[in-house]
């Protein structure tokens, strides 16, 4: 039965872009469910308002029907009469592939998105749910499970997800109610990927036993976020005294005289703050044996795009540039 309020999604989305300090968006659509409804959202509030929407298709040359879904995005986008792009991307190597789709997603979508555009994003409360699982399971530390934001920023351009505290039923009803036409991509059921595993196995049992494990988490990850809030907030008044030339740079020996755990959350936030990855306990680990090695040997931390060497009394980091 569909319910009274799925015409508050188009409400809630015209909430969330009030907030928002531009009039210009950019829709990552990739012509699934969530993206339909974000698009057709979009639409109908660019109908009622002074918006300025346009959309792109990422097309990750995964599976075999991929020129399909490229081709759909651009049928629905012309329908509505919404410029549209689309931009296809390489996966090397058969390792980590979820982590390079990530990255290299919104380093096309940033890149295309002009400067004084938010880039929209359809992640719902369940991918947040989801978000949650794989990073408990990967080890990340406090401000990794606080999880996904509603608006930040990537690349210097606005990411906002208007979706992400509405459940994916209110996704469901909508697009059931305007018979909006989607496609199903086939490689959500391929379950070599870990969220997928999570979606079509784990979390399922879950919900079964606890059925209000949304909710549950979503606190949680409120309360993740206020703690890594409240680091973020007072680490900018501490780590300028560990800075050397410039904040690329750490003393190794004022960072040796402190304990293990605030060495682990100067790393942590110092890292962050310059290149927005987020390490957890295993990586800062590495890197913490690296201050009390040799000088000569000039050892060497590498992930994602973090390159971090010690020379001498300095810990140095730098960004790999593809």
């Amino acid at each position: 039965m569909v319910t009274i309020k799925i015409d508050e999604l188009i409400d809630k989305c015209s909430n969330f872009l009030s907030k928002i300090s531009t009039n210009k968006f950019l829709i990552a659509f990739s012509g699934g469910l969530d993206s339909t409804v974000l698009l057709d959202c979009l639409y109908k509030l660019s109908n009622k308002k002074k918006l300025i929407i346009r959309s792109i298709h990422i097309n990750h040359n995964l599976s075999d029907e991929a020129h399909k879904y490229e081709d759909h995005c651009l049928k629905i986008t012309n329908k509505y009469g919404i410029e549209h792009l689309s931009k296809r991307i390489n996966i090397v190597g058969f390792s980590n592939i979820e982590e390079q789709c990530r990255q290299k997603r919104y380093q096309s979508i940033t890149d295309i998105a002009h400067n004084d555009e938010c880039v929209l994003t359809a992640h719902h409360e369940d991918d947040q749910v989801e978000t949650f699982f794989l990073r408990l399971i990967r080890g990340s530390g406090v401000r990794g499970l606080s999880s996904m934001k509603n608006k930040t920023m990537i690349n210097d351009r606005i990411i906002g997800r208007p979706f992400l505290n509405i459940s994916k039923k209110e996704i469901i009803d909508y697009q059931k109610k305007h018979n909006l036409e989607f496609i199903f991509d086939k490689s959500n059921q391929d379950n070599k990927f870990d969220r997928n595993y999570l979606r079509n196995h784990v979390i399922p049992h879950i919900k079964k036993r606890w059925p209000s494990i949304n909710k549950n988490i979503t606190n949680n990850i409120l309360i993740q976020n206020i703690q890594s809030k409240f680091t973020s907030d007072n680490i900018e008044l501490v780590l300028p005294n560990y800075y050397a030339k410039n904040k690329n740079e750490l003393l190794v020996d004022k960072l040796n005289k402190e304990d293990f755990h605030i060495k682990v959350i100067i790393i942590h936030e110092w890292v962050f703050m310059l290149t927005q990855t987020i390490l957890n306990l295993k990586q800062i680990k590495e890197i913490l044996k690296i201050l009390n090695t040799n000088n000569d040997s000039n050892p060497l931390f590498e992930f994602s795009s973090v390159i971090i060497e010690k020379n001498k009394n300095f810990l140095s980091l730098s960004k790999k540039h593809e």
